[in-house]
């Protein structure tokens, strides 16, 4: 290989440290909170506080917070932890609120929307494409514009201030739908044909050889499903009327004010199941984003 040819492209040189800095800049943030999540309660107290005293005057106000410095911790500690999970109970059930919210949405999910997809391109009835138009208008919209209609659906079926008021507009949100409809069509239809002629049902046909084919796409969605639930809050706020009741998606926000001792710790607590399935399903989210992984 001659020297010019082992040389990267100056292009390519761009992309990669564009791509980099993207990257740092993405991630900050939760080295950031994981670094600080190891300062002892003093620490932070001087460090990110509203009140200047002898040993943080050297430091600089930014939106009337005091900074003394932003990086690693003078000392080491596990205190906020400690304090955390042993001393503020009612983190934990905020913490088990947020996954009683997002399990029946995730398995809702992963039962419907394979389902409706399936029938969104397969089955024949009249007004088929014009349900399937409303359906994306409805993706489209903003989750703040649909809050009035579910609000008052919610109180047609006597919900309100139930966990059920966020859970069912959840299970038939149109994301998944969409995303896997466009999975199938590219689906060999000639599969499906020769089953039909062989005797089996639109429902043998999906549950036999449709529904083993759309894995990535479905985990893909589970992926998009779950980082949408796990940070809800405007849905939260709006039905759930109990403070220990609430996900703690929205109590975070309130921590930094009323327990700044362990705000950190609580925060990257609360982000480690977002980061472990994200990791578990990169790949299914890659190849299902991908739109076209079907085995012929």
């Amino acid at each position: 290989m001659t020297m010019m040819n082992s040389r990267m492209k100056p292009s390519r040189v761009i992309v990669i440290v564009i791509i980099s800095v993207m990257a740092l800049v993405s991630i900050f943030p939760v080295l950031f909170t994981f670094a600080n999540s190891f300062m002892s309660p003093d620490e932070v107290y001087h460090r990110y506080t509203s009140n200047i005293t002898e040993v943080n005057e050297d430091g600089f106000t930014v939106d009337r917070v005091h900074f003394v410095d932003i990086g690693i911790p003078r000392s080491f500690t596990f205190e906020q932890y400690g304090s955390l999970l042993f001393d503020n109970p009612a983190y934990l059930r905020m913490f088990w609120n947020s996954v009683i919210l997002l399990l029946p949405i995730l398995v809702g999910q992963f039962i419907l929307a394979p389902l409706a997809a399936y029938g969104f391109e397969n089955m024949r009835f009249r007004y088929k494409e014009a349900i399937y138009f409303m359906y994306i208008i409805v993706m489209l919209m903003p989750t703040q514009i649909l809050l009035v209609p579910n609000f008052i659906v919610a109180g047609w079926f006597s919900i309100r201030e139930t966990y059920w008021a966020i859970i069912l507009p959840a299970l038939f949100h149109p994301l998944g739908v969409f995303l896997i409809r466009q999975q199938l069509k590219n689906f060999p239809r000639e599969c499906m044909e020769a089953a039909a002629l062989d005797g089996a049902t639109p429902f043998q046909i999906y549950v036999k050889i449709v529904r083993p084919n759309l894995s990535s796409v479905v985990a893909a969605v589970i992926v998009l499903v779950f980082a949408d639930n796990w940070n809800i809050i405007d849905q939260a706020v709006i039905f759930i009327k109990n403070a220990y009741d609430m996900p703690l998606s929205v109590q975070l926000g309130r921590l930094a004010a009323e327990a700044p001792e362990f705000f950190f710790a609580a925060s990257f607590f609360y982000v480690i199941p977002a980061i472990l399935v994200f990791l578990l399903g990169q790949k299914s989210l890659t190849q299902g984003l991908a739109l076209r992984h079907i085995k012929h």
